[in-house]
C-alpha cells in the first residue's frame, strides 16, 4: 500500500457524522464499532466486540487526545484496508488530553495488523489538518453529516500533497 493518503482514502459520506451523541469514551467506542461494521457480517458482534475492545485497548497505552478537543482513535484489527470515520460529538466528553478539555472531533482510525507504514502518514496528515485552528471552527460549525463531509474534504485538499514513496519509521 502507498504510503501517500488523503482523508477522501480514509472515509466515505456514509463514514462521517454530525453531532453523534456519546456521553462517554466507553459509549463514543461502543458507537463506533456499531458503526464500523457491516451489518451483513455473519459476525458482526464478534467484529462489534474485536473492534471496541482494540481502541480500549490503544488507550490503555496513552490517551489518542491531540489537544484543542480533538482526539484520533485509532487501533489495529482484522479489517483489509486502513478505513477511518470522522465524528463531531453533540456534547464534548472527558478523554485525558493533554490540555485536560473535552474532545468533541474524532477521527478514528481501523489499522490492518500487516500495516507497517500508511496508518503513521495518516496519522501526520490528520494532526496536520486539525492543528489549524480555523479549521476546527468550521468543522465545529457544520450542522449536517453532509456539510461536515464536505468541509473535511474541502479542508483535506487546502493540505499540502502527501509525498510518495515516502519511507516512515
Amino acid at each position: 500500500m502507498s504510503d501517500a493518503l488523503t482523508v477522501n482514502d480514509l472515509v466515505s459520506k456514509n463514514s462521517v457524522r454530525c453531532h453523534l451523541s456519546a456521553g462517554s469514551r466507553k459509549r463514543l467506542f461502543q458507537a463506533i464499532a456499531h458503526e464500523l461494521v457491516d451489518p451483513a457480517r455473519e459476525d458482526g458482534e464478534e467484529a462489534v466486540d474485536e473492534i471496541y475492545d482494540a481502541l480500549v485497548e490503544r488507550e490503555r497505552l496513552g490517551s489518542t487526545a491531540l489537544g484543542d478537543g480533538v482526539a484520533i482513535p485509532h487501533c489495529r484489527t482484522d479489517c483489509k484496508t486502513i478505513a477511518g470515520a470522522f465524528y463531531t460529538l453533540k456534547q464534548p466528553i472527558d478523554y485525558e488530553a493533554p490540555d485536560q478539555r473535552p474532545v468533541d472531533i474524532v477521527f478514528v482510525l481501523l489499522v490492518p495488523r500487516h500495516e507497517q507504514t500508511a496508518h503513521i502518514a495518516a496519522l501526520q496528515r490528520l494532526a496536520q489538518l486539525f492543528s489549524d485552528p480555523s479549521n476546527l471552527s468550521d468543522l465545529r460549525a457544520a450542522v449536517s453529516d453532509q456539510e461536515l463531509f464536505r468541509e473535511l474534504l474541502r479542508m483535506d485538499s487546502a493540505l499540502d500533497p502527501p509525498e510518495l514513496n515516502r519511507k516512515l519509521a
